[in-house]
């Protein structure tokens, strides 16, 4: 069977390595050739092509140039953008030349099929269900692999531990003076599926969010295996192969079924899904259970996010059925899974103290869409690019690895973004 793109080359050009990333698989499944690119590299590209996907602006190139750009190479262009919101937004970038335009989030799938019009083709929505090769798989137990018995299974009950105050004592830099924070540059995207040492599962999710996508990110490091399926960007469904991880492993943890008698119960129903058995037995109401998978996703989501090695893929692809009915906001399962899964060496590694971070002019998440603390609602404000990591965290009225863990996943939602230094006197951007 042709596919509607095959045939057809497109651009796409993104900072967000992760989104470009999912916008390339998507075009992929369709059968087009595709053209990732970070940044205005994408314009050398544009010879040949039938469309151009531009999220602008482009890090090194404004959206007037970018447009431009396709209109001398009589590319057509969709443009997807954070920073042009609004009817105004859509009005300038269609005056520079966009043919199409979507606000972040986006349907993924809109902006592939709007792509596909401009080139000519239909592409028609996906049909098929995303797969699952993980609930029906055998539960990798302690004793089968050595890291799996080191992994965590998250108390879902107790809040993130807390710690003493670290003691203030000024800026860690002078101000205004000193050197300039080296600017954070990123990789090309990375292709549809990839290694995690190219990514974080935080990232991947705060891109499946934006792209508001429907499907499967599949998770796998050795012979541990993980799902976790977003309907318009929002967690929904997950699923683990370790067994501590498994529904019925939660359900004898929180006490509403002994290990003994859940396994007399699957030794009578081989085949019956674990939660159906619990809820004929007349031990699990379906409000207990809506709240049970919801604490699995978090878990299984959670467990994932300090990954530095294994893989990932995403397919496009309708829930699976017959899922509880669960919706998780993609923002809480983030920041509260960076706030308690991060260790310290890797913030301190990953976040370098001389970086300075400002308000990101497209963040994934608005802000009332986080449920901060106290401390992190004041902290948030200070950062407006005049003060260094070290200043924050010797700022903050938290422990160290609080503070990093909060910033590091402000950064990962696009709420704050790695910038040069700003002096102390120049006008700029804030959160007041």
């Amino acid at each position: 069977m042709t596919l509607p793109l095959s045939r057809k080359r497109l651009v796409v050009a993104a900072e967000d390595a992760e989104l470009g990333g999912l916008l390339a698989a998507a075009a992929s499944r369709l059968g087009a050739e595709v053209s990732l690119a970070p940044g205005g590299g994408a314009v050398n590209a544009l010879e040949g092509a039938a469309v151009a996907i531009l999220d602008l602006p482009l890090p090194d190139l404004g959206a007037a140039e970018a447009l431009a750009a396709c209109a001398r190479a009589a590319v057509p262009a969709v443009a997807v953008s954070g920073v042009y919101r609004g009817e105004r937004g859509r009005e300038e970038l269609r005056r520079l030349g966009a043919r199409e335009v979507f606000e972040k989030p986006f349907p993924v799938e809109e902006v592939i099929a709007a792509a596909a019009r401009l080139a000519g083709v239909v592409a028609r929505p996906v049909e098929e269900e995303a797969e699952d090769e993980v609930t029906g798989s055998v539960p990798l137990r302690a004793d089968d692999d050595p890291s799996i018995a080191a992994a965590p299974v998250f108390a879902l009950d107790d809040p993130p531990p807390a710690a003493a105050p670290a003691p203030r004592d000024g800026f860690a830099t002078p101000l205004p003076e000193g050197p300039r924070a080296p600017t954070v540059e990123r990789d090309a995207p990375p292709p549809p599926r990839g290694a995690l040492g190219a990514t974080t599962v935080p990232r991947l999710l705060v891109a499946l969010h934006v792209g508001q996508a429907t499907g499967a990110l599949t998770l796998t490091a050795g012979p541990v295996k993980k799902i976790v399926v977003v309907e318009k960007g929002v967690p929904v469904y997950a699923a683990s192969n370790v067994a501590g991880e498994r529904l019925g492993a939660i359900c004898v943890r929180r006490g509403l079924v002994t290990a003994e008698r859940l396994d007399a119960l699957r030794r009578a129903a081989p085949d019956g899904r674990t939660a159906d058995l619990l809820a004929r037995e007349g031990l699990l109401s379906p409000e207990r259970r809506a709240e049970l998978v919801a604490a699995q996703i978090r878990a299984v989501a959670w467990s994932t996010f300090e990954w530095r090695a294994g893989s990932y893929a995403f397919q496009l692809g309708r829930p699976p059925a017959g899922r509880v009915p669960v919706r998780i906001a993609m923002a809480d399962l983030v920041l509260e899974g960076v706030l308690r899964t991060a260790t310290l060496d890797r913030l301190r590694a990953e976040l370098p103290a001389d970086v300075h971070l400002a308000p990101a002019p497209d963040p994934a998440f608005e802000l009332y869409a986080l449920r901060l603390r106290p401390a992190e609602a004041r902290l948030l404000p200070i950062a407006d690019g005049t003060k260094s990591v070290a200043d924050l965290v010797r700022l903050a009225d938290q422990p160290e690895r609080d503070t990093l863990a909060f910033l590091q996943a402000c950064q990962v939602m696009r709420v704050l973004d790695a910038v040069e230094r700003v002096l102390a006197s120049t006008r700029r951007i804030g959160f007041m």
